[in-house]
């Protein structure tokens, strides 16, 4: 079965040559390479899988724009690039519902038109929620996210929406107007929706006309993130789509950075005091039981002293995939160095301790083949704890039983 790929369409070699080398950048997906109609059909024909084609709009098969008809009716989602502008062109792309229609007249237009390529095939990994209760625009609306190939889910009330909102996070939820209907009231939503996520992490944008602007304006004062006016073009609409979508990905990324250990891609001490604290406030209110376990590699400086440092690396990145593996169901943490700790909720002390053995265990056995070095690792595990500060330190105190007792075992402290 052949994986999705892209396809270039342009009769200029060196266009061409240039689209592709800034596709590649951006995607380890095939791409394809046609210079006329001819060849394109030809590609399409051999039954490659092309998911999103970016093509020239004159070629000498097909001065009038066939090309852009044919693979219309292959159903290929696909930008348009041209040398000149002209706005009734512009205007029937649109109605051929062509994603994109951008001029080659400049280095970052050419990065924009395979920008755009690339999040088009991006797209259909990212989910969009659509509210109305009016419909006045719902259908263009749906009609153009699944033109970009968006995965789109409509609701007609917002109960509905909230109640998915507690399976699963949409990249973007779009309202298509201010309603005030107590059904659907768009400021009591809006203020639900950012009592779970803030603007950061899921955006929304509503849909307004010029007479009622005020309202979207008081509407994003309660943490909508963007508006649009009613008589949208589809320029407008995909470059807010897009831009609250990409400002919010761009956000997470950062803050998964701050969060998480860059060798191992563990979180990171600071993260797992904040995320904990959270933790166990929830259990604690809950009247639950909880865990802590602090682990080390035993003998670490004799790893990197005999083997070099990066093996010492390895050591740790198997350790890290190891607990992670094992303790999935968990918050798991590298301290620093060769140290880890994990920390979570339990109902059965008995599992937990089993989980323990089998890591103790699949270090002892699995570093060697895994590394090239054979090592051990040591735990301290207790069940209580004034706070997670007081928890971890006393997770601490049994590792250092352990490792003072022989090693490569796990020691309790109630």
């Amino acid at each position: 079965m052949s994986s999705d790929s892209f396809l270039i369409i342009e009769d200029q070699k060196s266009i061409a040559s240039l689209l592709k080398s800034e596709l590649e950048k951006l995607t380890s997906q095939p791409i394809y390479l046609a210079d006329s109609m001819a060849k394109a059909k030809h590609i399409i024909d051999s039954g490659k899988q092309i998911t999103v084609c970016l093509s020239d709009l004159h070629l000498a098969d097909s001065a009038n724009g066939e090309i852009i008809r044919y693979l219309k009716s292959q159903h290929i989602t696909t930008v348009v690039l041209t040398g000149s502008f002209k706005e009734e062109t512009r205007k029937e792309m649109f109605r051929l519902k062509v994603a994109d229609y951008v001029i080659k007249d400049t280095l970052a237009s050419i990065r924009y038109a395979v920008d755009i390529t690339h999040q088009l095939y991006k797209n259909a990994q990212r989910d969009v929620w659509v509210l109305s209760s009016t419909g006045h625009n719902s259908s263009m609306i749906l009609g153009m996210l699944r033109n970009h190939r968006f995965n789109v889910s409509f609701y007609e009330n917002a109960s509905e929406l909230l109640t998915e909102l507690k399976n699963t996070t949409p990249s973007l939820i779009v309202l298509d107007s201010v309603q005030t209907q107590i059904a659907n009231n768009s400021f009591e939503l809006t203020k639900k929706v950012r009592n779970q996520f803030s603007q950061n992490h899921l955006p929304i944008i509503v849909c307004e006309d010029t007479e009622n602007i005020t309202e979207a304006i008081k509407l994003m004062k309660y943490g909508v993130n963007d508006f649009y006016n009613i008589n949208f073009t589809p320029e407008e609409f995909y470059a807010r789509v897009k831009q609250n979508i990409e400002q919010v990905e761009s956000y997470q990324a950062i803050e998964r950075l701050s969060q998480t250990d860059a060798l191992t891609g563990l979180y990171n001490r600071g993260y797992f005091f904040d995320a904990g604290n959270g933790l166990l406030e929830k259990i604690q209110k809950e009247e639950g039981y909880f865990f802590t376990l602090m682990a080390d590699i035993d003998h670490f400086k004799t790893v990197n002293d005999t083997h070099g440092h990066q093996k010492g690396d390895e050591a740790i990145v198997f350790t890290a995939h190891t607990l992670q593996t094992i303790f999935a169901d968990y918050l798991v943490a590298r301290f620093g160095g060769e140290e880890f700790c994990v920390f979570g909720a339990i109902e059965d002390t008995d599992e937990v301790e089993a989980l323990t053995e089998k890591l103790r265990h699949t270090i002892e056995t699995e570093s060697e083949p895994q590394t090239g070095v054979k090592f051990t690792i040591s735990q301290g595990m207790t069940y209580s704890g004034n706070s997670l500060d007081d928890a971890v330190s006393k997770a601490d105190k049994a590792l250092y039983q352990s490792k003072e007792s022989g090693r490569n075992k796990v020691t309790t402290q109630f």
